[in-house]
Parts: C-alpha cells; structure tokens; sequence
C-alpha cells in the first residue's frame, strides 16, 4: 500500500501545477490585450467664426471646465486646438466669457479615429455650427496643403486667388469648403474674389505655406458689417 501511495502524491502536485500555469497563462493573455487595446478617441478643433465682437468659452457634454484653455475665444483668433473627445454624440456648448449661460448648444455625431474642425458661424441670435473633417494624413516634403472656406453669411460664391495670377480653389459658396490641395511652399499674398462680380472682398499678404503642414484659409466677417460686427477678410489656421 506505501508503494503504490507514493507515486500518487508526487503525480497531483504535477498535475495542479500545469493546470495553474495554464490558468495563470490565461489570465497573462488576457490583461496583455487589455493593456494594449486602446480606447477609440476622435481630434475636435474649435474657431470662433461668427463675426461678432463676442467671445466665447466652449464646453463638451456639460463638463464644468472650458476647453478653451488659453481664455474666451475671439472671432477667428486663438482656436480650441484639437483635443481628444469620445466618438459618438457630443454635446458642444458656447457661452459668453462672462456668463456660464448657453447661447448656442448643438449635438454632433463623430466617428472613431477621425478628425474634425468645428467652427461657430453666423452672429446672434442666429448663431449655428459648421462640423467638417479633416484628413490630416497628407504628407509632403516639399509642398505644403491648403483647403478653403466660405464663412461670410452675405457673401455670394467666393473664389480664393493668388494676387493678380491664379485662382486656387474656385466657387464656392457659404458654408462650402474645398478638398486640400497642395501648394507650394513659399509666400503668397491671397485674395477672395466674388464670383459674380470679380469685386475684390478681402485681401492678406505674405501668408506662408510651409512643406509638410497643412492649413485651412478661412473667409470670415461680413461685406457689410454692422458697427459691432467684423469686417471680410482671410484668415489662416494651421491643421497640422
């Protein structure tokens, strides 16, 4: 009985070791994908495009802090650079710099592993929000990209030129935006023209393009603005 007892007792603690390092090899692999399985993340840009003189704080389902980080923003100045925000409805939130009172709140739908601008539009008490997204997977060594946007609300069919050459992106109309294009990289003083009338709307010198960035030019203001509101005019925000 001794003989045949010994060989036993040495067989189960063989047996419970492998049956342990198996479960313990499974629950290795399991919290390794954890770990490596990142949360699904979109990139927000805000701007202040309304061409009124107010500036506003901008906050994302209801969060008690701004994401404005750097103060309130000014019509088509300091930006809320992109951020990461959960995909899917988002409640964005503009207020006054002064009072945590909505005066405009839209939801918007982004997807996963996108990025996106979105720019506040129009002037109060009619203001609304213009959501487009970016592909920032151009890539250059040479040449730098450019896309451009009409956001004056009484502006006809705009067309960005070069001064007095050649017509980047042509016709296009409010809240309308071009592909990026490429560009070359150098100094450029730009012009919007109207469509229609071929009457210059606003000018900016020495914009540079750098290789390898990427930028949206903006068509801001009003052709007539009232006293508390800016005039037309261009404006370059850099993407990437």
């Amino acid at each position: 009985m001794k003989i045949f007892t010994k060989p036993t007792s040495t067989r189960q603690p063989k047996l419970a070791m492998v049956l342990f390092a198996a479960v313990f090899s499974m629950f290795l692999s399991a919290c390794s994908k954890n770990e490596t399985e990142a949360p699904a993340i979109s990139g927000l840009m805000i701007v202040n495009a309304s061409p009124g003189a107010g500036t506003y704080n901008v906050y994302i389902n209801d969060v008690s802090s701004s994401v404005n980080q750097k103060g309130a923003l000014p019509f088509m100045g300091t930006v809320a650079p992109y951020f990461n925000i959960t995909p899917g409805a988002n409640k964005i939130k503009f207020t006054t710099s002064s009072n945590t009172a909505s005066v405009f709140t839209e939801t918007t739908n982004l997807d996963k592993d996108k990025a996106y601008s979105y720019f506040l539009i129009n002037d109060v008490p009619n203001l609304s929000g213009l959501l487009m997204q970016d592909d920032l997977s151009l890539s250059s060594s040479e040449k730098g990209f450019i896309r451009f946007v009409n956001l004056i609300p009484d502006a006809g069919t705009l067309d960005l030129v070069v001064s007095g050459s050649t017509t980047l992106v042509g016709g296009k109309a409010f809240k309308t935006a071009s592909d990026f294009i490429t560009a070359d990289a150098k100094n450029y003083d730009l012009q919007l023209l109207d469509k229609a009338s071929g009457t210059i709307v606003a000018t900016k010198k020495n914009v540079t393009i750098t290789a390898g960035k990427m930028y949206t030019v903006v068509a801001g203001g009003m052709i007539q603005p009232s006293d508390v509101q800016h005039a037309a005019r261009i404006e370059l925000i850099t993407n990437k």
